[in-house]
């Protein structure tokens, strides 16, 4: 080792940079979200591919440095008390998440985010820390690619969701199974240890960021747990305050709450009919009904398109035959 080199700083400030970068783009991915969850505006970045690959390559970017970050904290060796320690912070971090979201948004709670799957990763990641980097390269493509060609009723239990191999996900606001996701964390692992064998991480420990621009992104990247756990609250908060000056939503949300509780009292199905009444009143708004339903004023016709819509609704959301009537789950049409 170079006499210079000892005194370089242990992190790599361009990972914490990239790390940033991401943050920024989860941050907008998650505004567009709540966007549309408070029908600010009418479109669904869940559904609409772009958004999607945006998602996925965030979540990519995450997974992929934390991958890389696990190689570098241990490239002088594994020390158990930091590991450990920042293992138990990310748990306890997903253990939040989930316990939040079930109450707050339970037709879509997160059971196995992108925290649960870093947390598992780092785990699952451990012996591929002494084994060659292109064994393990290959071990990614091939976490990668399976669910592409295995998929499995035997993974569609609740015990086993957070496999990733069921015919059918369930559905959840932030779903970052162990296939493929696991493969992106070893993918980072393997580049990380090509790149030390390579002396890339000591060119890479010279550059600092030089302006007030990387600077910024740097301190985030290096607090990204922190910012992760806050930035959603705050955006949510902002918009949901917007979202009660600029649309009627109080007597809307009320009337769906209504709707859900009479459904779960009919079906015993909590997260099923969260779904349903969310997908029925938005129907009803795109159909320019819902304030006809709220003040009693619906037509037969009206009524008509109603049950219509609560039909399909439950085709989507629900096993069970949908009620006969549209006063029955989503509220008295008049």
């Amino acid at each position: 080792m170079h006499m210079n080199e000892a005194v370089l700083p242990r992190r790599i400030a361009l990972i914490d940079v990239w790390r940033g970068v991401a943050l920024i783009a989860m941050m907008t991915y998650h505004g567009a979200w709540d966007v549309a969850y408070l029908r600010l505006l009418r479109f669904d970045p869940g559904g609409s591919p772009p958004w999607r690959i945006y998602a996925h390559i965030i979540a990519g970017s995450f997974l992929f440095l934390a991958g890389v970050s696990l190689v570098l904290a241990t490239r002088n060796g594994f020390r158990a008390g930091p590991y450990l320690r920042r293992l138990a912070v990310i748990i306890a971090a997903a253990a939040l998440v989930s316990i939040a979201t079930y109450f707050v948004m339970p037709e879509g709670w997160v059971y196995f985010g992108i925290l649960h799957q870093i947390a598992l990763a780092s785990l699952i990641a451990l012996p591929f820390l002494r084994l060659p980097p292109l064994f393990t390269a290959v071990v990614a493509a091939l976490v990668i690619a399976l669910p592409q060609f295995v998929r499995s009723d035997v993974f569609a239990a609740p015990w086993f969701w957070w496999v990733g191999l069921a015919p059918i996900a369930k559905t959840s606001f932030d779903y970052v199974p162990v296939f493929p996701w696991t493969g992106v964390v070893l993918a980072g692992v393997a580049a990380a240890k090509f790149g030390v064998a390579a002396g890339l991480d000591i060119r890479l420990q010279r550059w600092q960021p030089a302006n007030r621009l990387t600077r910024l992104l740097a301190f985030g990247g290096r607090h990204s747990l922190a910012v992760y756990l806050i930035h959603q609250p705050i955006i949510y908060g902002v918009l949901f305050l917007a979202a009660q000056l600029l649309v009627p939503n109080a007597a809307i949300d009320g009337a769906r709450a209504d709707c859900a509780d009479r459904c779960i009292e009919q079906r015993g199905d909590t997260v099923g009919c969260h779904a349903y009444c969310r997908c029925v009143f938005d129907d009803l708004a795109e159909a320019g009904l819902t304030q006809s339903l709220l003040k009693g004023t619906m037509s037969e016709a009206d009524n008509q398109r109603l049950r219509g819509m609560a039909m399909t609704c439950t085709a989507i959301t629900l096993p069970n035959p949908a009620p006969s009537s549209p006063e029955s789950v989503p509220a008295d049409g008049g």
